[in-house]
């Protein structure tokens, strides 16, 4: 990796860690405005050093089948997860004091525009955006220098520590769950779309659709 490609994905992950802390925590703008935003530009700039981000080879219909069943396979994930952290709760109420808080808080962000319109931004361009950002760049940069197996485990690590601001337990679980998930699957194919489209179904569907509280 040479010295301009090196400034370039540091910059670009330090830049997603001041607007995660904006959206978050000092929450200046309409949230969906911002991540709308956010994800838009994270995405221009990978595509901006990433050139092909996306192969094209990669565009099949059994790469798109794949994503879907993914995305299927992670929402089934979070459901079974969100029962037992239920289960948790009652069993050892000090471990998660607030977990119906927590839950709640990440879904009060909805507010302010429609639900119609919420999931066709999380579909486009933010399921999109942060999918193209983390694992079509940075995760790929990190393995082009030192490998998959460390690639997988910084952008994970780095993917659920942009959330750590939030102070949510459940926010920081799901996004370390999502980070195995997408970040494992590219790892283990080299593929970018189908967690792409899983990531784009997914997000909608939990957030919107089908949300599990």
């Amino acid at each position: 990796m040479n010295g301009e490609r090196h400034i370039g994905l540091w910059a670009g992950i330090g830049l997603a860690f001041v607007l995660w802390f904006l959206m978050f925590v000092l929450k200046p703008l309409n949230f969906w405005v911002m991540l709308t935003f956010s994800t838009s530009l994270l995405s221009a700039i990978a595509f901006y050093l990433v050139r092909p981000l996306i192969a094209k080879s990669e565009f099949t219909a059994g790469n798109v089948l794949l994503g879907a069943l993914l995305a299927a396979l992670l929402y089934a994930l979070f459901y079974v997860g969100n029962q037992f952290l239920v289960l948790v709760s009652r069993l050892f109420p000090s471990l998660l004091p607030d977990r119906a808080g927590n839950i709640a808080s990440v879904y009060a962000n909805l507010g302010g525009f429609s639900p119609t319109l919420v999931a066709s931004l999380l579909f486009f361009p933010i399921g999109f955006g942060e999918e193209v950002f983390w694992r079509g760049f940075v995760q790929r940069r990190f393995q082009e220098r030192g490998g998959g197996r460390s690639a997988f485990v910084l952008t994970t690590c780095l993917y659920t520590a942009i959330h750590l601001p939030t102070g949510n337990p459940v926010l920081i679980l799901a996004a370390l769950t999502c980070g195995l998930f997408w970040g494992g699957f590219y790892w283990a194919t080299g593929t970018l779309v189908p967690v792409l489209v899983s990531h784009m179904l997914w997000d909608p569907f939990i957030f919107v659709i089908m949300p599990i509280k």
